[in-house]
């Protein structure tokens, strides 16, 4: 399946090179994306002799079981909108990687793209390829136990077509979410369509999800949308010198995410449950991949569900998208207490929240442990370093991991990576700051890029010597290098057309997806511009449906971070808040700069600018500058006694955020 590059393939593709710049244009420098180097050619040739291709185990695990293709490779929203469409990934074949893709990375671009029905055991099936997560289904006494439901209605109710035109049309009977991210349990709406009353369905999940849901999703959420763009590729065009794979699965589905909070939580750290007849034992795995999370057993069918602190790849315990770093250390305990509750069982299958099943106990057992010890030694041997002095980077650039892990191809860092996972542990247990004093106040990007340049000698001397460094394969400095430039002068085009150049060549090099996709997309910008590139690609983990679902506390502690502290620095104000559907009162008050709020509470008619009567809908639109308040009162909807234009002095105080943010530029 694989093959080494030929001497005859590089002649060809030295032609090539020599007649692209034989008739290059200067102004297509500054659009174009560019083959790969001769160094990024080498480097990627290195692989094919580091690892086992021959190895097909994964490959036959992948196609196992299969049942029928996808059934709607093109998927629309409800205004025409595709959301979803399998044939972008025709670009993945079985052929050898192209020069522009890792080698490693390459295959498990093969292995993902394998959309379908598949049967796991008698009475499990999944859906892979439909959304970036796989949907698997437990068929019950009456009827379906949907594990996860894809991230967004569309792809959801997909699925499930697939599923009904191959097996009986059973209704949905209960829904296992297992854990917190929106890839999971964004679909719900879709699948409940599927209930004969999806009112009465159980959604069981785990201790604290709708917490976490908000937490991971909402307070930082303009950022990580943004950062995920980056992370996930969603702006890179797919093909061999852009988009392939995230490492865990295709695309994330740009359709519409649902949230409904779960009925039941399991609280207990091993808890038994019969659900539609199939019995089910659940094992709490709490702040690990997620914060709310969890692995159950179903023992009819003898399947384990590990969620996704296992699978095919590394994972992360930082993910570039940002969010609060893991701990390395519960997410061990977490597996080996999974090897040990789970271990006496007669296993058959292993299922993951993303990618193909394992068979066989023995198997199970072994890809349990080695992820384990893979997580382990990245923890500890990142621990004894930080001891021995050694900052981060340092740490990052001499941790190896020993053979009988690294050659195991589900512990290559396709999503997660190596070097970042040490820099994760790093500071989770000390922080940013590396020690020394010269790192306690550094200047912001923009000014520290500016001295840079000056003591460098200017920018016509460090491009010249970037240059140089260029040709010698040396893309990781030259970027670092150039970054300071840019950020000094983003109007040289010059540095940015080289700073891109490099990110390509280093994209072009990765074996983490989320590294390549990072890369190209940084390339992109600095050719191409943020607005260009934005539009129908965007994401967004500030779902509607999320915050309209917020607890009123949690949507209070949401508004907070929204207040901008220098135009509120000399305002107060304070409102009595009737929410009239929930039948609660608030306080809310604005005082210091800062938004507080008290609930049962109600603050006398002196002290208050207004009372407001409003359902919480409409309060929420209206504190997120969704609804005008004259026309919330002209429908009815908001009663105001007092002077209105308080309300709306104070709304203005809120910012709204923009999602197109400068990342490679100042």
């Amino acid at each position: 399946m694989f093959e080494k590059i030929s001497s005859k393939r590089l002649t060809i593709f030295l032609l090539l090179v020599i007649l692209l710049f034989s008739n290059f244009n200067v102004s297509n420098v500054f659009s174009q994306t560019l083959p790969p180097t001769m160094d990024t050619i080498k480097s990627n040739e290195k692989i094919y002799n580091e690892l086992n291709f021959n190895d097909k185990q994964d490959f036959i695990d992948a196609h196992k079981g299969f049942i029928a293709p996808l059934m709607q490779n093109q998927i629309k929203n409800t205004k025409g909108a595709v959301i979803w469409d399998q044939n972008q990934y025709s670009i993945i074949n079985n052929g050898p990687a192209p020069l522009t893709v890792n080698p490693s990375l390459w295959r498990q671009a093969q292995l993902l793209d394998t959309p379908g029905l598949y049967k796991v055991v008698g009475g499990v099936y999944q859906i892979r390829g439909q959304d970036i997560s796989v949907m698997t289904i437990v068929e019950g006494k009456e009827g379906l136990i949907v594990l996860d439901t894809l991230s967004t209605i569309e792809t959801a109710k997909a699925a499930m077509e697939l599923y009904y035109a191959h097996r009986p049309k059973k209704p949905v009977s209960a829904v296992v979410f297992s854990h917190s991210h929106a890839d999971h349990f964004g679909g719900i709406k879709g699948v409940l369509q599927y209930a004969a009353n999806p009112e009465k369905v159980p959604i069981i999940a785990p201790l604290n999800f709708s917490k976490e849901v908000v937490s991971e999703n909402i307070l930082l959420g303009n950022i990580m949308s943004r950062r995920a763009g980056y992370m996930f590729g969603m702006l890179l065009p797919v093909n061999k010198k852009g988009y392939v794979t995230n490492g865990i699965g295709p695309r994330l589905s740009k359709g519409t995410i649902s949230f409904l909070p779960p009925t039941i939580e399991i609280k207990d750290k091993v808890q038994t449950m019969k659900i539609d007849g199939v019995q089910f034992k659940f094992l709490l795995t709490l702040n690990t991949e997620a914060p709310s999370e969890m692995h159950y057993y179903i023992n009819d069918y003898k399947t384990l569900v590990v969620a996704e602190n296992t699978g095919h790849t590394m994972h992360n315990f930082y993910t570039l998208r940002g969010a609060k770093t893991r701990d390395a250390s519960e997410w061990v305990k977490a597996l080996d207490d999974t090897i040990k509750l789970f271990g006496i069982e007669e296993i058959e299958a292993l299922i993951t929240a993303h990618s193909w099943p394992l068979w066989g106990k023995n198997r199970v057992i072994d890809h349990l442990s080695k992820q384990r010890d893979l997580y382990k030694y990245i923890h500890d041997q990142t621990v004894r370093l930080a001891n021995q002095g050694y900052t981060a980077d340092e740490i990052a650039e001499q941790i190896k991991l020993p053979g009988s892990l690294d050659k195991y191809w589900a512990n290559r860092g396709y999503y997660g990576n190596l070097k970042q996972n040490a820099k994760a542990v790093y500071n989770y247990y000390l922080g940013y700051f590396n020690g020394n004093p010269s790192d306690l106040d550094p200047l912001p990007p923009v000014e520290s890029g500016t001295k840079y340049v000056q003591y460098m000698g200017g920018e016509k001397k460090i491009l010249k010597l970037a240059k140089a460094d260029f040709e010698k394969g040396e893309y990781q400095w030259v970027a670092q290098v150039l970054k300071n430039v840019v950020m000094a002068n983003p109007n040289n085009k010059k540095a940015k057309n080289l700073l891109a150049k490099s990110y390509e060549q280093l994209g072009y090099q990765s074996e983490s997806a989320a590294w390549r996709n990072y890369y190209l997309t940084g390339a992109e910008e600095l050719r191409k511009g943020i607005v260009k590139l934005y539009g129908s690609q965007t994401i967004s983990t500030i779902d509607p449906q999320i915050i309209l679902s917020m607890e009123v506390n949690d949507f209070f502690d949401y508004i907070s971070i929204t207040l901008n502290g220098p135009k509120a620095s000399h305002k107060n104000f304070t409102f009595n808040v009737n929410i009239t559907d929930l039948n609660k009162n608030y306080t809310i008050d604005i005082k210091n700069a800062v938004f507080n709020y008290s609930k049962g509470l109600t603050a006398p008619n002196s002290n208050s600018d207004e009372s407001l009567s409003v359902d919480k809908v409409t309060f929420y639109l209206i504190m997120l500058g969704k609804l005008d308040v004259n026309q919330a009162i002209e429908s009815g909807k908001l009663n105001i006694k007092g002077n209105k234009q308080k309300l709306i002095e104070m709304l203005n105080l809120f910012d709204h955020f923009n999602q197109e943010i400068n990342i490679v530029t100042p």
